[in-house]
């Protein structure tokens, strides 16, 4: 098997065919020079530069291809290994990379570590088989990934021409997904999110965790909201939470249902913690954590102290936070503790005022640490919280604020 081929550039005068195999795939339009007499009018801001890694021909094909006809990308180059990636990000400095998390000599996790040591950026995960993978794609966000999403694929058969239209169509997700990722904060994902070797051994000593209890009326609840940057961010709070306390710990973090199952079992290995997806009906036991199951579910607290999963309808976030946070506060009142991480828009804001107004404690991360800043700011915007606390002492006022129940 020939070894890996070195970074090819994409420029933009001759743009990637969507097929190895066809000429026929819609190419961008090349810019006609002005005619004669008419002035030449200043260039827009160059747009973001995007950096492919994939060592699959048809994966950067048709990505590349998706980008062009997008328009709103500058794709600066792609690369077939690893290490070309790597390579290929320090001298060219996009302001994106997308990346592949299996490939010929290093994996995509193994990558971001090194892009984010060497020149750190935003990098969002691009991979087909991104369910089979959901392991890597969460400790790639742990080293600095902002987000992840699969690779578009084309319904085409060889020699059919694709369209314009049908490349936006296949590629809708990814390029929806690229710019979040630019408005992101990389530095949080790789610093302030990420659970590096220093946050980790400042976490509170663990005492053995005792037989789990079922959720009595005097155990304390605390509900988490998270969305874009949250596993990584739940990974560090958790980490920080001293296990066995006598509190039940819910989590709505806005995801895929496919993924559940694998962001529980890592914030389980990351965290210490048992984390489990909740089944409908069970009661909440003192020092578990309880993920909603993620897509169109939300996870709410009955007031007879039973967790139930409701269709989402047509909340435009799902799993809803609000809507946990609400029936966390009418079920648990002042025994209620709300908390809002990092993600896009305001969902949790409502709901953490209403678990301040049943006389429950309510808390938010520090907008500035965030990889996104919009739902940690929203409570703050609005006069619910006064101010945000970075992640560790977010964990220590939980800790204190369990504590002070017994």
């Amino acid at each position: 098997m020939p070894g890996p081929t070195a970074m090819s550039p994409s420029p933009s005068s001759t743009p990637t065919p969507c097929w190895p195999w066809s000429p026929n795939c819609w190419r961008a339009p090349r810019r006609a020079p002005p005619p004669p007499g008419r002035p030449v009018m200043p260039e827009r801001a160059a747009a973001p530069g995007v950096l492919i890694v994939n060592d699959s021909a048809v994966a950067r094909a048709v990505t590349s291809a998706v980008i062009q006809a997008d328009g709103g990308f500058r794709l600066l180059g792609q690369a077939l290994c690893g290490a070309d990636g790597v390579a290929a990000a320090q001298r060219l400095r996009p302001q994106l990379v997308l990346l592949d998390m299996h490939m010929p000599d290093i994996n995509g996790v193994e990558v971001t570590r090194r892009i984010m040591a060497t020149c750190p950026t935003r990098i969002l995960i691009s991979s087909a088989t991104i369910r089979r993978n959901t392991t890597y794609v969460f400790d790639a966000l742990k080293a600095g990934a902002l987000d992840y999403t699969r690779t578009p694929a084309l319904q085409a058969r060889p020699g059919e021409r694709v369209t314009r239209e049908a490349l936006l169509a296949a590629g809708e997700g990814l390029l929806a997904k690229m710019r979040t990722v630019l408005t992101l904060n990389p530095a949080a994902a790789g610093s302030g999110g990420g659970l590096g070797a220093q946050q980790a051994s400042a976490a509170p000593a663990a005492r053995p965790a005792p037989p789990p209890s079922m959720h009595p009326a005097g155990t304390r609840v605390v509900a988490v909201g998270s969305s874009t940057g949250g596993p990584t961010a739940l990974a560090n709070l958790f980490a920080r939470v001293t296990r066995g306390l006598d509190a039940s710990y819910l989590i709505s973090q806005h995801i895929d249902r496919e993924f559940s199952d694998g962001l529980a079992l890592w914030l389980s290995q990351e965290t210490g913690h048992p984390v489990a997806v909740a089944r409908h009906g069970e009661v909440p036991a003192a020092g578990r954590v309880y993920l909603a199951e993620g897509g169109r579910r939300n996870l709410v607290l009955t007031p007879g102290g039973r967790l139930h999963c409701e269709p989402a309808g047509e909340s435009v976030y799902a799993p809803n936070i609000n809507r946990m946070f609400a029936s966390v506060a009418a079920a648990a009142g002042v025994r209620a503790c709300g908390v809002v991480l990092t993600g896009l828009g305001d969902d949790g804001a409502e709901g953490l005022g209403l678990i301040k107004a049943a006389g429950g404690k309510v808390l938010v991360q520090d907008p500035a640490t965030a990889a996104v800043d919009g739902m940690p700011g929203a409570p703050i915007r609005r006069g619910i919280v006064t101010q945000g606390q970075p992640l560790p002492e977010l964990a220590r006022l939980i800790v204190r604020w369990v504590g002070e129940g017994r």
